[in-house]
């Protein structure tokens, strides 16, 4: 059935766009999918019905649609190329984040498991797509990644960045900066308007404003450095 099923780009749409809407395991409203899909309440009700029939999700009328173990099997994969196919656009093509998902959304329907696991695998197994959203792996599953903003990490903490929620022109600036997800990163010093980060050998400074978009996932040490001692060890000599 699943194979059968899986031919259907536009069930894999639906699929996948109730697996990114659910929260806390709620019920997606049929308002909200149809919105997403860009089709009307009715096509939207008639699919999750079908859908239903599939045993791929469970539709409870006037609550919504939920994803089940089967269908989150399917959505998951799918998913998986669609992710694995932004970071080569973005990263080897050089296209923009907004076309390269509209390509992926093509892309990953004509896409079978063996392409993915050779892409994947050209691709040196990224663990993010270039938003900072995480990879489903070959297995299906999704790593869990505690994220914390960069604006609240302390002096002398460490991680990686994830994503920026900034605009776009934002977001362009701080990767353009090395700030891109994935990026590893050591907070230097803190001010009540700016952030000094240490960032591929070089420190950058950025306002309070900046520093509140980027997300970030913490690395646990044993003993963080002091910060005075680490700001003087990459401190730029005076001329």
């Amino acid at each position: 059935m699943l194979d059968s099923v899986a031919a259907s780009a536009s069930v894999q749409m639906y699929l996948v766009s109730i697996l990114r809407l659910a929260e806390q395991n709620q019920p997606v409203p049929l308002s909200q999918l149809a919105a997403v899909l860009d089709v009307s309440p009715v096509s939207a009700n008639q699919m999750c019905r079908r859908l239903e029939e599939e045993g791929l999700v469970t539709y409870v009328p006037y609550k919504g649609v939920s994803i089940t173990p089967t269908g989150e099997q399917l959505a998951v994969r799918i998913l998986r190329r669609h992710r694995l196919w932004e970071v080569f656009l973005v990263e080897r093509l050089q296209i923009g984040s907004t076309e390269a998902h509209d390509m992926a959304c093509s892309l990953e329907h004509a896409t079978s498991d063996l392409l993915a696991e050779r892409l994947a695998a050209y691709l040196s197994h990224p663990q993010v797509n270039p938003e900072g959203e995480p990879i489903p792996d070959s297995s299906g599953q999704i790593s869990a990644r505690p994220e914390q903003r960069l604006i609240d990490m302390e002096a002398g903490q460490s991680g990686h960045c994830i994503r920026c929620t900034a605009d776009e022109a934002s977001c362009a600036f701080l990767s353009g900066q090395g700030l891109r997800p994935g990026a590893s990163l050591m907070v230097i010093a803190t001010a009540p308007r700016s952030v000094l980060l240490q960032l591929d050998g070089k420190r950058i400074a950025l306002t309070h404003d900046l520093a509140e978009t980027v997300l970030v996932e913490i690395k646990q040490l044993s003993g963080n450095p002091d910060p005075a001692s680490l700001a003087e060890s990459t401190s730029t000599p005076s001329n």
